[in-house]
């Protein structure tokens, strides 16, 4: 079972947004393009040229700090979640996984202790029940957790 891409490319453009102007993130954090947080990840060099000489970027470069974003992602979220659990999971529940990578970073995804377990111990209602209790699902939009926890729940 290999991730639908393009499905994850266009959630994420959706959930996350195009801005071609730096602006401020909910956490303050200056950010670009599909949620590109410039205080963590310094932009590329080519990128950051434009941006500082014409004060945006394009969205050729959105895209392709997409690409990249999603890339990182999806290897972090195979680092993160043993070998064996991802191949019991769905693609809707990678995807999931992934989108919450690429929305609050690895290190925050790593404090998800008990939703990772539940996940490694085969109790998804139990993974489900974390994802609910946790300050991530209280602090993104409430419509976006609700939508990622249906689509992990949904075959596919």
């Amino acid at each position: 079972m290999t991730l639908r891409i393009d499905e994850i490319k266009d959630d994420l453009r959706k959930d996350e947004g195009l801005s071609l102007k730096v602006y401020k993130c909910p956490a303050g954090k200056r950010t670009i393009g599909y949620g590109w947080n410039i205080d963590a990840n310094p932009l590329p060099k080519f990128i950051e040229l434009h941006l500082a000489s014409h004060g945006e970027i394009t969205l050729e470069m959105a895209e392709y700090l997409l690409d990249l974003s999603l890339t990182v992602a999806i290897e972090s979220a195979k680092k993160c979640i043993p070998t064996k659990t991802w191949k019991a999971l769905s693609l809707n529940q990678r995807a999931v996984i992934v989108e919450m990578i690429f929305n609050m970073g690895v290190g925050t995804f790593l404090t998800f202790k008990r939703f990772r377990q539940a996940l490694n111990e085969g109790k998804l209602g139990d993974a489900v029940a974390e994802l609910q209790d946790s300050d991530w699902y209280r602090g993104v939009t409430n419509a976006r957790a609700r939508k990622l926890i249906k689509k992990f729940m949904t075959e596919g």
